[in-house]
């Protein structure tokens, strides 16, 4: 009797651990279809997420300026939430916060034109009314645009680096995680 009920826990034990195995496996088999598109199904732009058409309208960064930051030329909006670390003179606050308001005007304006073409794009291909012209004209017209926020933004990185100590930058560098030895480069620019 003792064996019989052995053999049976051990079967419902291996059961279980096969059930789990096949009930695992078909979860991940749905997982890896389901489309990471899918939440952009309710943006108000299909093609954009909800985050990206926010970026856009409200004149954010959202990686396009990288490059600059990446290579110690520090960020408008950054220096700015920095200002006490780094210690910015009044006048260096003034005319980076000119500089800022300046990118973030802009940022915005092509932003705005972008989220508009982006909704004129998706919605064509939504009412199967799009052809290749169109869609060349369309998807240039926007890489222009997207070309043009991106030099906004890096124009903003280029323009505040001057007003800014090579201490300062290295401290940016310091605080913004970008020490090491890839951040070589605070020190080349010149102040």
């Amino acid at each position: 009797m003792h064996r019989k009920r052995t053999v049976i826990v051990s079967s419902l034990i291996v059961i279980s651990a096969a059930t789990l195995i096949v009930v695992n496996h078909i979860r991940n088999a749905l997982h890896l279809t389901q489309s990471p598109y899918v939440s952009q199904l309710s943006s108000t732009v299909r093609g954009l997420s909800a985050q990206e058409v926010d970026n856009l309208l409200n004149g954010r960064g959202a990686g396009y300026a990288r490059t600059a930051e990446l290579n110690s030329y520090p960020g408008p909006l950054h220096v700015l939430e920095l200002e006490e670390q780094l210690q910015l003179s009044p006048a260096q606050r003034q005319k980076i916060r000119a500089v800022f308001k300046k990118m973030n005007t802009q940022a915005k304006e092509i932003g705005k034109e972008i989220v508009e073409r982006e909704h004129v794009l998706s919605t064509a291909f939504s009412n199967g009314e799009i052809n290749s012209t169109d869609l060349e004209t369309q998807t240039q017209s926007l890489a222009t645009l997207y070309g043009n926020l991106r030099a906004t933004h890096l124009e903003a990185h280029l323009e505040i680096t001057p007003l800014l100590s090579v201490e300062q930058v290295a401290t940016y560098d310091r605080l913004r995680g970008y020490t090491g030895d890839h951040s070589s480069n605070a020190h080349q620019h010149s102040h």
